[in-house]
């Protein structure tokens, strides 16, 4: 509650001392009693009638005596009775209510209200007389209020308090430093958004304008006469300020202006805001600090927004130098299956395959290395997906002890290498298949694994199969144990984030990216489970990996000696033929080696094809003929894919339509689904998937063959290999390479087609070639050019200008190491001459 005011104090104080001084004054007798004149009067009366009752008394004229009493008391209405008593108390004439009225308790003193004058007759008593007064004031409470005194001095006490409040208003007015501004000053100092302050030498506040007293949710006049240190003021680092420490205390010791200083300001209810102050002197006459003007500019949006933007740096440092660690061991990583590729490539070339079976051996490893980079490539690709949350996890029935069956075969060589033991086991009964995703089940297997192989020097792994039932909930259970190296246990949680390895010297001494364990974990939560990780130092680690398998019901259950059967010994691959029935077949692609290879492949099992090179010759052959499946392009001119699909749905057209497209990523299969498509495939276009696809949608049947093994390079080519040469992967199928000769042909014209376009710096143009190169180049078995090409295409979508040229001369060194096949079996390196 508030209290009175300090005029109010000021004015009270005021008139209590003008009461005392007129007490004062009344005891020494310097103001007049009108009491006492009264009782004067009264004596001198009661004198007068003594000596007149006196004479007539002695002459004994009683009944004039009497008339004189009642003349006097009839004139003075004060007088309430008279009388004239004898010496023995006997009374001799009474006026009035004598007996009533007169106290003889105090008959024998006078008083303001009673008299008594006695009454000589020569030398000796012969009586007195008795007047009786109104009395001065009345008895008892009533008297005392009006008792004359009190009337005045209650008087003097309400003028005065009265008076000297509304002149110190008017004084206090003039005195006030805030009143000396004048009003539309004032008015346009609260229309400011900073805060402002005036302080005088003491510190107490003598100006506070309205932002200032919005924000401590107060009035600008209560902050009057407030002393400034008693906000609730912290320093830059949120700590209390010290009074002797604020800039407003500076500048009344020194004199100086004090300039942006960070200052801290919280209100009653706790909100802290930020200032930027600006002290400036209040100087005198004699050049000395009077008191302070003080600016308040908030800038708290401003600092915090540079705590925000100091923590994003430090973000992106921290990931900065994570990526580029993870670049870095990316080189080792992606090094390791293309010298495996290379080297066996080189092998074949020169003839060094003593039998079909070390040739076929070579190219088992030259596969897997293959699958090895491009399941790295993917791992790239997908981390954008991984960490945006958005996988796609397929769920169709799999075996999925076979894929990790599998795994362990492909990477029981790497195992051997380092003289280790790796063996699958199995625990309990195993679902012969489980609802999941077998690619990504894979991959998180062969992380896992490759992982257990790569820090382990001394032992083996165990990959353990079993199955893991939590609350009745079944879980396909894999634990992969080695005898490695370890983990500490505050690292165990750290592996798991991307880039991360528990000891920076690790990535010295293994390599590795840091991806794997990062994106398994996400792919194992997203199939249903998760991967736990247990550890010691210097005695291997165990990761525990789980995923959901789906309904069991009808699925037989296999036991550990069923899982274990197949010995994983790789079988010699053979070719799939396959027998379709009469059916015609609709291709749809701007790149002339694409449509070729399909052609020449689907007509070799019976199928009819017609072509079409862009979406609307595709869309005009679709509606006026009758197909049993379309392939198309995604990307071509005129009309795209996407959009020649859909106007395909839209017309009524019902056919499998199978995208063809050269974008990778994964999640792009939704785009694809929602413009109508049955399906796609990525290119470069495996030959299998695509029988295999077209098998299921027009009734085709499969029947195995052994595969010839592919013929070695001429011997007379031997010695003329300097460098490694391209061969098409397709070379060996005769049917195959008229396709691959018109790509060969044709790709020297469209590099000088780039060349020309990044010198008139035509980015479309590029783009486009670019993009025709990255599916064709793969389609005809030249697969060394698709990640060139896709690289040059980002670099023109990204403007690399910089970079562009690089880009390109790189495809034109890959295009003088091509070597063009000119029969079954035979290449011809189209950099020496022919016999």
């Amino acid at each position: 509650m508030k209290g009175p005011s300090a005029r109010s104090h000021i004015a009270l104080g005021l008139s209590l001392l003008t009461l005392s001084l007129l007490l004062a004054a009344a005891f020494l007798g310097l103001v007049p009693d009108r009491a006492s004149a009264v009782r004067d009067g009264r004596a001198a009366l009661a004198e007068t009638m003594a000596a007149t009752g006196s004479a007539l008394a002695t002459r004994g004229e009683l009944p004039l005596l009497e008339s004189t009493l009642r003349l006097v008391a009839k004139r003075n209405p004060d007088i309430l009775s008279a009388a004239m008593r004898r010496a023995d108390g006997t009374l001799v004439a009474a006026v009035g209510e004598h007996a009533r009225h007169w106290i003889p308790a105090v008959s024998s003193r006078s008083t303001g209200t009673q008299l008594q004058v006695p009454i000589l007759s020569g030398a000796e008593k012969w009586g007195q007389l008795e007047l009786r007064f109104t009395p001065l004031t009345p008895q008892g409470l009533f008297g005392f209020i009006h008792n004359p005194w009190i009337k005045l001095m209650v008087f003097m006490f309400l003028i005065c308090l009265v008076a000297f409040y509304f002149y110190l208003g008017k004084v206090l007015r003039h005195l006030d430093p805030s009143q000396a501004i004048p009003g539309r000053v004032r008015a346009a100092l609260d229309t400011l958004a900073e805060g402002l302050l005036v302080i005088d030498r003491k510190q107490n506040i003598v100006l506070a304008n309205h932002a200032l007293a919005d924000f401590l949710e107060t009035m600008p006049d209560e902050l009057l006469g407030l002393k400034i240190e008693r906000l609730n003021w912290l320093d830059a680092t949120g700590t209390p300020l010290s009074p002797v420490r604020s800039p407003w205390s500076t500048t009344l010791r020194d004199g100086s202006a004090q300039n942006d200083c960070v200052i801290n300001l919280r209100n009653k209810q706790l909100k802290q805001r930020t200032f930027m102050a600006n002290c400036s002197p209040v100087l005198t006459a004699g050049g000395k600090a009077n008191g302070v003007f003080i600016s308040l500019n908030d800038v708290t949006q401003i600092e915090r927004n540079k705590v925000e933007l100091q923590e994003a740096r430090d973000q992106a440092e921290t990931a900065n130098r994570a990526k580029s660690e993870f670049l870095a061991n990316m080189s080792h990583e992606i090094r390791t299956p293309m010298n495996a590729i290379l080297g066996f490539t080189e092998l074949l070339k020169r003839g060094y395959n003593k039998s079909e079976r070390d040739a076929e051996k070579f190219l088992n490893t030259i596969h897997s290395s293959g699958t090895h980079l491009l399941e790295l490539v993917n791992d790239i690709l997908d981390l954008s997906k991984v960490d945006a949350g958005q996988m796609e996890m397929e769920r169709i029935p799999w075996a999925g002890h076979r894929i990790v069956r599998e795994v362990v075969t492909v990477l029981t060589a790497r195992a051997r290498e380092k003289g280790l033991s790796l063996e699958l086991q199995a625990r309990g009964p195993i679902p012969a298949s489980i609802q999941t995703d077998p690619a990504r089940l894979r991959q998180i297997v062969t992380n896992l694994v490759g992982n257990a192989l790569k820090f382990t020097e001394r032992g083996g792994v165990c990959v353990m199969l079993h199955l893991h039932e939590p609350e009745g909930r079944p879980l396909f259970a894999i634990d992969v144990i080695d005898t490695g190296i370890g983990i500490a246990g505050d690292k165990l949680d750290a592996i798991f984030d991307p880039f991360v390895q528990a000891d920076a010297s690790v990535t010295r001494r293994f390599g590795g990216t840091g991806l794997g364990l990062s994106i398994s974990r996400r792919f194992a939560r997203a199939l249903g489970g998760n991967i736990v990780a247990s550890s010691e130092p210097g005695k291997g680690s165990t990761f525990a990996v789980t995923v959901d398998t789906g309904p069991l019901d009808g699925i037989r259950m296999l036991t550990p000696d069923e899982v274990l059967a197949e010995d994983g010994t790789p079988v010699a691959q053979g070719q799939a033929h396959w027998k379709f029935p009469q059916s015609r077949v609709l291709v749809v692609d701007d790149g002339p080696e694409n449509c070729e290879l399909v052609t020449l492949v689907l007509q070799e099992y019976g199928l009819q094809v017609e072509q079409a090179e862009n979406g609307k010759q595709g869309l005009d052959l679709a509606l006026n003929g009758k197909f049993d499946a379309v392939l198309i392009d995604i990307q071509m001119p005129v009309m795209d894919g996407e959009t020649a699909t859909r106007l395909m749905r839209e017309r009524g057209l019902k056919m499998p339509i199978f995208a063809l497209t050269a974008h990778a990523m994964k999640g792009f299969e939704q785009g694809i689904m929602a413009a109508g498509f049955t399906g796609y495939l990525t290119k470069p276009i495996d030959i299998d998937k695509l029988l295999q696809m077209l098998a299921d949608t027009l009734g085709g049947q499969r029947v195995l063959e052994v595969a010839p093994a592919p013929a070695g390079p001429a011997d007379d080519m031997k010695s003329a290999v300097v460098e490694s040469p391209l061969i098409s992967r397709l070379a060996h199928k005769p049917r195959l390479i008229p396709a691959i000769r018109k790509f060969t042909g044709r790709l020297g014209d469209q590099l000088e087609a780039m060349e020309k376009a990044w010198g008139e710096r035509d980015l479309t143009e590029l783009a486009a070639l670019a993009h025709w190169l990255k599916g064709a180049a793969g389609t005809v078995g030249y697969d060394a050019f698709t990640e060139p090409a896709m690289e040059l295409e980002q670099l023109v979508k990204a403007r690399a200008e910089t970079q562009i040229e690089a880009a390109i001369r790189r495809l034109r060194q890959l295009e003088q190491r091509i070597v063009v096949p000119v029969g079954a079996g035979i290449a011809v390196d189209e950099r020496m001459p022919t016999p």
